[in-house]
């Protein structure tokens, strides 16, 4: 789970997610020694008030996660972002990045949220097992430094 989560932390890479004319995007997730282990395969929109071109890089999305290996067609896990607005100091929930994990029957597995300021000057996102938990399982960190959110 923990590198599901942390392929979805790419996810919500500010940078990562492009610009004007961006296409949803499809993942390989990998082993260690090359195989394929998950395909990953975004779901957005490109117009609309939280689509790609109004919102990049801060639109709505879901990421579908399949085991090739168990069966192509039916999802594993489900990432499920909402559009947030713009890349501010994440001082606000409004501003703050937050996905929801969810298995293939749409029962929620865990939370993914941006702390308060987003990390300071070492970005991070904390992973909760439900949404209103205080206290993080585990904490994701930037290999970056920034100056806040």
């Amino acid at each position: 789970l923990e590198a599901l989560a942390n392929a979805a932390a790419n996810a919500l890479d500010l940078d990562a997610l492009g610009a004007l004319g961006e296409t949803a995007n499809k993942y390989d997730v990998l082993t260690d020694d090359g195989g394929e282990k998950f395909k990953v395969i975004e779901q957005s929109e490109y117009c609309g008030c939280t689509g790609r071109v109004c919102c990049a890089p801060n639109h709505k999305l879901q990421l579908h996660v399949y085991d090739p290996q168990e069966d192509p067609k039916k999802e594993v896990l489900v990432f499920d972002r909402p559009c947030k607005i713009g890349q501010c100091c994440a001082c606000f929930d409004i501003c703050k990045q937050e996905m929801r994990v969810m298995d293939g029957n749409e029962t929620e597995l865990g939370y993914i949220k941006q702390p308060f300021l987003g990390g300071g000057f070492s970005p991070e996102l904390q992973v909760m097992e439900r949404e209103e938990d205080e206290d993080p399982v585990a904490i994701i960190k930037a290999d970056a430094v920034c100056c806040i959110a």
